[in-house]
């Protein structure tokens, strides 16, 4: 039961994602150079000049992967909490 109630809201909060997006990156093209750069080796964005850029990069994605998933973990707990007290 408790995959079937994360799965739900892995689909459900799809809006909430296209909310948490358009909050952390300009468009698509900063979504794909995030991406870029979280595959890029540090040392390699030191040398080409493009370090904090590169860094700010994965941060971006980092703070987006991590903010969706302590939506999941919030709303699972609210319900769990409602599941617990109602059975």
């Amino acid at each position: 039961m408790d995959v079937a109630i994360v799965i739900v809201l892995l689909l459900v909060n799809i809006p909430l994602y296209k909310i948490i997006f358009k909050f952390m990156f300009r468009d698509s093209d900063d979504f794909k150079e995030s991406i870029k750069f979280s595959f890029t080796p540090d040392i390699y964005s030191l040398f080409k000049g493009r370090y904090w850029k590169d860094r700010i990069g994965e941060a971006k994605l980092s703070f987006f992967v991590l903010a969706c998933i302590i939506a999941i973990m919030v709303e699972y707990s609210i319900i769990r909490a409602f599941i617990n007290v109602f059975i």
